[in-house]
């Protein structure tokens, strides 16, 4: 009876020890929040939305600029030599000779009014750049689940890790009794060759752990854009009570939070609205459009000449006479275009039903999976007790067997069978706790809480 209370104890103490969080933070280690917060600093995706962000920024920019006049100077020179006609003096030059011209002019244009189309379009162009800063918190919304699956699978297989050389140890310390009994002749070479099946067994499960962790490992390093050779240590979670697991959360809750706080959701709304600007911009195409210029110029011609005396006038002379100025309004009342406008009317209203499919699509899809994310929560707190159940009746089972194994009443095979069941049903419960832990914490991802964990 010794040897059976000792042998459960080390058993409960070892998947206790595996269920528990690590004692304190030491050098290396990393928590979920720390790795998410890497992860979207270091982000390149992250990055790319964020100048997408910063050119949407520069449209508005530039939607606001198109109502300002704009302002141009010219300046021209001309050279001809032979036959020509000079604006400027107003003669006819003939012969082989050489003639100069100069001009400058500073001219400028205004649009009055359009149909409303550029004030409309800044409204435009606002609601785009606040769609692009959605775009960056979706991007971060999505590599904040990668990081959070990622860490907890590596955190399981971990735990796996530990389970499987923990039962290495107690298959090869199996092996040393049975050779020792077999060598007096109490077991045969069946009962040793199982028991060495075993040990072979437990050191395979051992390798495909071992690879698992060492998978996920590399996934949540290339996630936060770490080097493969880096050390890190994954701060494990406490298991919360189940009771509270399953109490704290409604689906109709849940998805009232996440439905005005999913970042995909808020796009889908902002696309709605832009659709609806553009088909007030598509109607100023119905509109008159009435702009106004100026322009002010001066010109200059070797040929020119005063007109009384006939003598060549100078540069600056001309420059000074020769002076313009010019203003005038253009009204433009679009009568028949080709059907442009109603085309563009047409499109922009199917654009905004398909904004709106789009956006009532994305909140069904959101609240099917809220609902089913509650459920999961539910069945994976369930799996979770059932299993800590089922690992105390399989440690029970497993230790009667052996003992009765130990005195000839139980064969190798009997044994094998128990130790093997046992060991799934550790494997099971580490797999029912991370499962359940993640399952919670996909909740506080869906509406918005920060990801952390409850570490000692």
């Amino acid at each position: 009876m010794d040897d059976r209370k000792n042998y459960k104890k080390m058993a409960f103490m070892t998947i206790m020890f595996s269920l528990m969080g690590y004692a304190g933070f030491g050098q290396g280690q990393i928590t979920v929040e720390e790795a998410i917060r890497i992860t979207l600093e270091r982000n390149l995706q992250v990055k790319q939305a964020t100048l997408n962000k910063d050119l949407a920024a520069q449209d508005v920019y530039q939607a606001k600029s198109n109502l300002y006049p704009d302002l141009s100077i010219g300046v021209n020179q001309r050279f001809n030599n032979g036959f020509a006609f000079d604006q400027v003096s107003g003669t006819v030059i003939t012969g082989n000779e050489w003639t100069r011209t100069s001009s400058a002019s500073v001219s400028s244009n205004v649009t009055i009014f359009q149909g409303f189309q550029k004030i409309n379009q800044i409204k435009a162009n606002k609601l785009l750049l606040e769609s692009s800063a959605t775009q960056i918190e979706k991007i971060k919304y999505d590599l904040m689940l990668s990081v959070l699956v990622n860490y907890l699978e590596a955190i399981t297989n971990s735990e796996l890790t530990i389970a499987s050389q923990q039962q290495i140890l107690l298959s090869k310390e199996q092996v040393k009794n049975d050779s020792i009994q077999f060598q007096v002749g109490n077991k045969t070479l069946a009962d040793l060759s199982q028991s060495k099946n075993q040990v072979a067994t437990d050191e395979l499960n051992l390798v495909n752990a071992r690879n698992a962790y060492e998978s996920s490992l590399l996934t949540l390093k290339q996630l936060m854009e770490m080097s493969p050779q880096a050390e890190l240590k994954l701060v494990k979670p406490e298991v919360e009570a189940v009771d509270y697991v399953l109490g704290q959360y409604s689906a109709v809750n849940v998805f009232e939070k996440a439905k005005s706080f999913n970042p995909e959701v808020k796009k889908a709304q902002l696309d709605k609205e832009v659709a609806l600007k553009q088909i007030d911009i598509a109607k100023g195409g119905y509109y008159p459009s009435l702009s106004l210029g100026v322009s002010y110029g001066t010109n200059y011609s070797s040929k020119g000449r005063n007109l009384i005396t006939g003598d060549y006038l100078p540069f600056g002379d001309q420059f000074n006479q020769n002076k313009s100025f010019g203003a005038g309004l253009t009204l433009s009342v679009p009568i028949f275009d080709n059907n442009k406008n109603r085309i563009n009317v047409s499109k922009a209203k199917i654009n905004l039903e398909l904004a709106e499919t789009s956006q009532q699509l994305l909140e069904t899809n959101l609240n099917k999976t809220v609902n089913q994310a509650v459920l999961d929560l539910s069945a994976a707190a369930q799996r979770y007790q059932s299993s800590l159940a089922a690992f105390s009746s399989a440690t029970d089972a497993f230790q009667v067997i052996k003992e009765r194994y130990d005195i000839g009443m139980a064969n190798g095979i009997e044994l094998f069978t128990a130790q093997t069941n046992r060991n799934k049903a550790e494997f099971d419960l580490i797999q029912a706790k991370y499962n359940m832990i993640f399952k919670d914490k996909i909740i506080d991802y869906y509406v918005g809480n920060p990801i952390k964990f409850d570490v000692k």
